[in-house]
């Protein structure tokens, strides 16, 4: 291929772990000169209404619609794109969708979200672009399948086995890891990133995540057990929820071993100074935490594929789970012993793989050219050119 290629990644913001990916993704393309990225929350796009209801379902902490929730995706999970449900979801909104891909032109499609209208519109309509979907998380879910994908990315060889067990071909799998941003894969000084958050040094630091839209339960209940039993000063990121930021500044008035964030791009920052992180489970920051060496506990894991996530990776020793808060206080001081923590370091920086993003884009450009050795232009997807069956 002898121009730049313009590429489209597909995300969504359910949460905000399928947005770092294609960031991520996006950040390897432009280190290679590849600077027609586009991302994409084309469900959002398609669909903004039924997908603003969609993602308040999501985040609803209720434990109603937690369950929920768990027992849609447990339904769901070994549902096969060849089949009317599959259908129906590959190909909600192909219009749009088809009126996107003509605007953009691209040569390539990458998925951080399982949306995969996209692929069918570009087979049905005679091209020949190359789709990957990048699974962002440490379990299949039969969602993410799609027989026009060129190649699946995968955060372990467990999870290539599912997908082979599933019915995808060998040779089109990768195990990649999932893709996180450079700036968590590089050292910074402890020192030096204490005094820019304007922390003392010595202090030893717990971080708190309640996820980009504040989502973990009982932060307030939780930070104050952890004072009551720990020596850790606490950081506690409550996101994009303001009534929550809000209640506890006012519950923790006063209060020094208390630092309160909304969202911040510093994530990275503020892992480097921790001790150990308490989070959801989802999979982008159990990544990049693995990427730090910093111990993670998960409490009580949402059913769906957060516990997938978290049962997964604690299976292998690499985080622990709390499903109470006895077990949370004695797992965090646990943490407070040196030994214990520079064990799970360790096994931490063992597993790491830190080069996902480089290797996801390695790959789609040998695809590419394999596809289109000397293609002069993008593809067009003409109004009416696709057709009315599903192609599977």
């Amino acid at each position: 291929m002898n121009r730049t290629p313009t590429v489209l990644i597909v995300t969504s913001k359910f949460g905000d772990g399928h947005v770092k990916a294609a960031e991520a993704i996006k950040q390897a393309f432009e280190a290679r000169g590849i600077n027609q990225v586009h991302i994409v929350d084309l469900f959002a796009e398609v669909f903004p209404r039924l997908n603003e209801l969609s993602r308040r379902f999501y985040l609803n902490n209720s434990p109603l619609a937690q369950e929920l929730y768990g027992f849609i995706y447990e339904t769901t999970s070994t549902m096969k794109p060849d089949r009317a449900f599959g259908k129906l979801l590959h190909s909600l909104g192909k219009m749009k969708v088809r009126r996107l891909l003509d605007k953009l032109r691209p040569d390539l499609i990458i998925h951080t979200f399982p949306y995969l209208a996209a692929a069918g519109i570009s087979r049905e309509a005679g091209g020949q672009v190359p789709v990957f979907t990048v699974l962002t998380d440490y379990v299949v879910h039969g969602r993410w399948l799609h027989p026009y994908t060129t190649t699946y990315f995968t955060a372990s060889s467990a999870m290539k086995q599912a997908l082979q067990a599933a019915g995808v071909p060998g040779e089109s799998i990768v195990v990649s890891g999932i893709p996180i941003r450079r700036h968590f894969t590089q050292l910074l000084d402890r020192e030096e990133t204490l005094y820019e958050h304007w922390l003392d040094s010595s202090r030893r630091y717990f971080l708190i995540a309640a996820g980009a839209y504040g989502v973990l339960s009982n932060i307030g209940g939780l930070i104050q057990s952890i004072l009551n039993h720990t020596d850790y000063d606490l950081i506690a990121v409550c996101g994009n929820n303001h009534k929550l930021r809000a209640a506890m500044e006012e519950k923790f008035q006063g209060q020094d071993r208390v630092h309160l964030l909304g969202y911040t791009d510093k994530m990275h920052e503020l892992m480097s100074i921790s001790d150990g992180l308490l989070t959801k489970a989802g999979g982008i920051t159990l990544t990049e935490a693995l990427a730090k060496s910093l111990p993670v506990i998960v409490y009580r894991p949402l059913p769906g594929q957060e516990a997938g996530n978290a049962r997964w990776l604690a299976g292998r020793e690499l985080i622990d789970v709390a499903n109470d808060e006895d077990q949370l206080i004695a797992m965090i001081r646990r943490l407070e012993q040196p030994f214990y923590r520079e064990e799970r370091k360790r096994a931490m920086r063992e597993y790491a793989d830190q080069a996902s993003s480089d290797l996801i884009v390695d790959e789609a450009l040998r695809a590419l050219e394999l596809h289109h050795p000397a293609r002069q232009t993008s593809p067009e997807f003409k109004e009416g050119q696709a057709k009315t069956a599903h192609g599977y």
